[in-house]
């Protein structure tokens, strides 16, 4: 399926907001996602459209992941935005309301049509899905081998929480369940899974601190932002610490050395699926640069 990169925090912000998209590729955020879907009125999509395909085309954004959330794939607009975003070069396409496979397979035929019109690459533009209702929920198993396409699913709360009834607490407990489902699922598939966005309290940086946390713990791969303010703390929750690092590296360092199937290691049994999960580690510290490529 997909292959992996470093996708602590994607932020979104408004396609139609060119001051906004300065400030977003001045922050570290990995990935960018141009929303011209909720955060666009609907008198202006078309004029999001063609802002996003030019900044795409235009807009220096170093390594940073080029994301479009695109209008919902079955309507009218659906389309013309993966047309133009094809166009312009995005990298992932974020489906909205991807409630059953055949979503992603509408997208994936109209994405495979627009590189063929545009001269991309076929296979060149990965998708990603946003699963927000409760018959997406129910669906995601099947909806993660949609399409080889599928790179993430992501959690989005606030239309689920439309979708449900639930109303999160400050410690967000009641997305132990979605989130849940939503990681399984991703790595059945191959896939990177991703939090939901902090709106709690926008201006609690340390509440979006331990959402990022919590989520880590659940086994997910980064966070969906709204805000440049909370970049830095969900980066530093999900790049594991120097203390990680060091133990990873010693364990690592032991087994490879041991030439045997277990070993010890502080006390610990050390089998080759923890040396696995210990080199995942130390992968994703490369990726964030806290550690040199030949380490």
């Amino acid at each position: 399926m997909s292959t992996f990169r470093l996708r602590r925090t994607l932020l979104f912000l408004p396609g139609n907001n060119p001051r906004f998209l300065q400030r977003a590729l001045e922050s570290e955020a990995d990935g960018l996602i141009l929303d011209i879907e909720d955060a666009v009125a609907p008198e202006h999509k078309l004029q999001a459209r063609e802002m996003v395909r030019e900044a795409l085309r235009t807009a220096d954004f170093g390594r940073k992941e080029r994301v479009v959330r695109v209008n919902n794939v079955t309507s009218p607009q659906g389309a013309g935005d993966i047309d133009a975003v094809v166009a312009g070069g995005a990298d992932l396409i974020l489906v909205p309301k991807a409630d059953s496979p055949a979503v992603l397979q509408t997208a994936e035929h109209l994405v495979t049509a627009a590189e063929r019109r545009h001269g991309a690459p076929e296979g060149r533009t990965q998708l990603g899905a946003l699963i927000e209702t409760a018959i997406g929920l129910i669906n995601v198993d099947q909806t993660a081998f949609a399409t080889p396409r599928l790179a993430v699913l992501c959690f989005g709360a606030g239309d689920f929480g439309l979708s449900t009834g639930i109303k999160p607490g400050p410690d967000e407990a009641e997305y132990l369940y979605p989130e849940s489902r939503i990681m399984v699922a991703a790595r059945a598939a191959g896939a990177m899974a991703l939090g939901t966005p902090w709106v709690e309290n926008i201006a609690d940086i340390e509440g979006a601190r331990r959402s990022a946390q919590r989520e880590r713990r659940l086994g997910l791969d980064g966070k969906c932002l709204i805000h440049p303010t909370h970049v830095q703390v969900v980066n530093e929750a999900f790049t594991p610490s120097g203390e990680e690092i060091a133990y990873a590296q010693k364990v690592v360092t032991a087994y490879e050395s041991a030439g045997r199937g277990a070993i010890q290691v502080a006390g610990k049994l050390i089998e080759h699926l923890h040396v696995a999960q210990m080199r995942q580690v130390l992968d994703i510290a490369r990726l964030a640069g806290k550690l040199s490529a030949g380490a």
